[in-house]
């Protein structure tokens, strides 16, 4: 009830914020590009990076749904590119080998001050907000009812660079539980390894994103509490990429929600963070998950 009641006075202003007086600093004069069905492989090929949040299988089966969007309703040519860590795509993307790119709230926030990318769009959930939670989990029968009963026992975390993991420590420690009070604790690559290894007793309990607590409750996890609200992953440009580019990509994003509610297109099989659609991102909004990371002096 405690964590409860601080995340609440401390989201309260990210639940307010608006996206009115939002503004690119692009040329908006320059007609869009005529998008022509010609084949792919004359087009401009342009890449498309996605954080190691989970295994690659996942992130391909996930995402190339969205390339093949984009490449349908864009002049362009879009690939994914994978990469071994969540660090790796911030290289890629500040080097130019990748110029759009899915980041975490983590990776976003220690990126864009330094390398000047953009958020272009964020996604949506069913309600249509931009709203994202992350979860402690435990198995189904599992004694634990608090975050306070984790004292003295084991717990997961996703990739230090995973904003979720950043998150689980401060909710361990609104309700009194430092680090040194679990038995013992261990960062791991993805948020499907984190569920799996406490899905078969690994460890007492893990954090993961919320849609993962999701798809793992039939398997025998279950939510022992969830966080307050964060935004969802950015979708950003990198510092490189044209405006023209830019504007076309992201028209391409924000008109998905129209094709998806008049039945144009179907979603099924797209990652689910993906699926729904994507509004307009801010730096604004960031502001929330910023104050976390300045609180545990997060490098």
């Amino acid at each position: 009830m405690r964590v409860r009641l601080k995340a609440t006075i401390l989201v309260v202003g990210f639940i307010g914020i608006s996206l009115i007086g939002y503004m690119l600093a692009m040329d908006i004069e320059t007609p869009l590009p005529v998008i022509e069905h010609n084949d792919l492989q004359s087009r401009e090929l342009v890449y498309f990076g996605v954080i190691s949040r989970y295994t690659p299988r996942s992130i391909i089966e996930g995402y190339q749904p969205l390339m093949d969007y984009l490449s349908e309703h864009t002049p362009y040519h879009f690939k994914l590119r994978l990469s071994r860590n969540y660090l790796e795509t911030v290289r890629q993307l500040t080097e130019g080998e990748v110029d759009f790119a899915s980041l975490g709230n983590y990776t976003y926030i220690k990126t864009r001050g330094d390398h000047n990318i953009k958020c272009i769009a964020m996604p949506i959930n069913t309600d249509g907000s931009m709203e994202n939670y992350d979860d402690i989990i435990v198995p189904t029968n599992s004694p634990l009812h608090s975050l306070e009963d984790l004292k003295g026992k084991s717990f997961a975390f996703a990739s230090k660079q995973s904003f979720s993991s950043w998150m689980a420590i401060w909710m361990l420690q609104q309700a009194g539980v430092k680090l040194t009070d679990l038995s013992k604790y261990e960062n791991l690559s993805y948020h499907d390894l984190v569920a799996e290894k406490v899905l078969r007793g690994d460890y007492d309990a893990g954090m993961v994103k919320a849609v993962v607590a999701d798809q793992y409750h039939d398997s025998g996890l279950r939510v022992l509490a969830r966080s307050p609200a964060i935004p969802s992953v950015p979708l950003v440009a990198g510092a490189h990429v044209d405006s023209l580019e830019l504007r076309t990509v992201q028209k391409a994003l924000l008109n998905l929600k129209s094709l998806i509610d008049d039945g144009t297109l179907s979603t099924e099989g797209w990652d689910s963070e993906v699926a729904h659609g994507f509004r307009a991102g801010h730096d604004s909004l960031f502001s929330f998950p910023r104050s976390i990371l300045t609180q545990l002096d997060a490098n």
